[in-house]
């Protein structure tokens, strides 16, 4: 019997597993946070949060498809994880997903228009279609209007730091730019992304 409660005590809740894994990302033993949220989303399958830093996790050691898979499913368990709709649509254009990427982005639009997560989706929408002078505006209004995440404000002034200073360079060099290449702010703005609150 005194086993049996032991065991019952020793058992993490929800949201010791997902500090526990955070934490761990944090000292960069990815291996350990994943091991806590593949536990945390098998005993709470209905956890939208755990299921997007798991999401989060894959995509930060590069197993993008499983990345996209578990933040889609984190959306679909909780719509009001809008940080997640963000990233997942950031991952989705890394990916050379547009489309896909303005869909995830669109679940933002319930959002108000001087919100930071809108005005940087909205900003990255214009990046995509090389509207540069709007991509700025828009990302620098976003940047203004985040109260709530320091690190994404830094992984946007990477993202604008790598926009041309002037329309007529960005038409210059748009020819030279392989798709492989014009991936790479993308992809540094999300790896860079540290896990939501």
């Amino acid at each position: 019997m005194e086993n049996t409660m032991n065991q019952t005590h020793n058992i993490l809740t929800q949201d010791e597993l997902l500090h526990l894994a955070i934490e761990a990302t944090r000292r960069g033993e990815h291996g350990a946070a994943i091991s806590y949220l593949k536990e945390g989303v098998s005993r709470f399958p209905e956890d939208g949060k755990l299921a997007y830093v798991l999401g989060a996790e894959f995509a930060q050691i590069g197993l993008y498809d499983k990345a996209e898979s578990e933040m889609a499913r984190a959306i679909e368990l909780a719509p009001e994880l809008h940080t997640a709709s963000f990233q997942l649509g950031l991952l989705q254009m890394t990916m050379g997903k547009v489309t896909e990427a303005k869909a995830s982005w669109a679940k933002l639009d319930v959002l108000p228009e001087r919100h930071a997560l809108y005005l940087f989706k909205t900003g990255l929408e214009h990046l995509a279609a090389e509207q540069y002078g709007e991509a700025r505006r828009l990302l620098d209004q976003g940047i203004a209007a985040n109260d709530f995440s320091p690190e994404l404000t830094r992984d946007m002034e990477n993202v604008m730091a790598g926009l041309p200073e002037a329309v007529e360079t960005a038409v210059a060099n748009s020819a030279d730019v392989t798709a492989s290449e014009s991936g790479h702010v993308w992809l540094s703005a999300y790896n860079n992304t540290d896990k939501p609150n």
